[in-house]
């Protein structure tokens, strides 16, 4: 069975659909077979790899609640490959926004996700982008992983709403998964401003044993990546924001 890792935050804009696209490209990069799993319902990680959520066919909503008596493809036909060799996804779409308020009454909810990555033995990494709350859709996420690896951008607010996923982290672990472990890296840090410099150190100091020394900075090449639908490490392989990923990658994989 693969191993999982969750990348979360309920705060949206710190760059988590970017960070797993970039991990996982990182890793497949380092020729590992890689899935990505995509839990948004705003299907941005789906987007961002080139796939239009309003024009697939099946996606991960029909695999959670399916419904009727349509039959439904296999996981793996669901599966679609990127422009990056070693680099899938399981797409998402909106109708997850939904199926999340119907998921709190079906029996063992938590555990569905873990369920349907026991068919995926073929990847040796799966990194799933939970969507920025703290709902249903999370908690499948974290209690599927390993790891929960959370992206924190160094300013006030971000840093804040940290404690609050961790407090979530503890539920997960006391409920549904005992052995989750979480990591911490701070992303899009800005190093000329003050305040970016005193929630790393306030971040470095605190959480010293569950944080990489990884730190990924503001690169504008970032997002134009995301605009084209290619993995940074496609679109711009040179650099600074693609070494830094390499980095947290290969950090995230040593101790997974």
């Amino acid at each position: 069975m693969p191993k999982i890792v969750a990348i979360s935050n309920q705060k949206g804009g710190v760059a988590k659909t970017t960070s797993c696209i970039s991990i996982a490209a990182a890793l497949a990069e380092d020729g590992r077979q890689v899935l990505m799993l995509d839990l948004d319902p705003q299907a941005n990680l789906t987007t961002a790899c080139g796939f239009d959520p309003d024009e697939l066919d099946w996606t991960i909503a029909d695999l959670l609640i399916p419904e009727g008596s349509e039959e439904i493809p296999s996981i793996t036909e669901i599966i679609q490959h990127s422009v990056m060799e070693g680099l899938d996804i399981l797409p998402a779409d909106m109708r997850l926004a939904a199926l999340e308020r119907r998921m709190y009454d079906q029996a063992g909810y938590e555990n569905r996700l873990e369920e349907l990555a026991e068919s995926l033995s073929g990847y040796e990494v799966i990194l799933i982008d939970c969507p920025p709350s703290m709902g249903a859709l999370t908690l499948m996420g974290l209690s599927a992983a390993q790891m929960a690896v959370v992206p924190v951008q160094c300013e006030y607010f971000a840093s804040r709403g940290l404690m609050q996923l961790l407090e979530i982290v503890n539920v997960v672990k006391d409920q549904t998964n005992p052995e989750l472990r979480f990591y911490l890296f701070a992303s899009m840090y800005d190093q000329r401003n003050l305040v970016s410099r005193q929630v790393l150190e306030s971040l470095q100091e605190h959480f010293s044993e569950n944080m990489f020394d990884t730190i990924i900075r503001i690169d504008t090449r970032i997002r134009e990546s995301a605009m084209v639908g290619e993995p940074i490490h496609m679109y711009a392989p040179k650099t600074r924001a693609a070494d830094e990923y390499r980095a947290l990658a290969q950090e995230i994989i040593t101790i997974l």
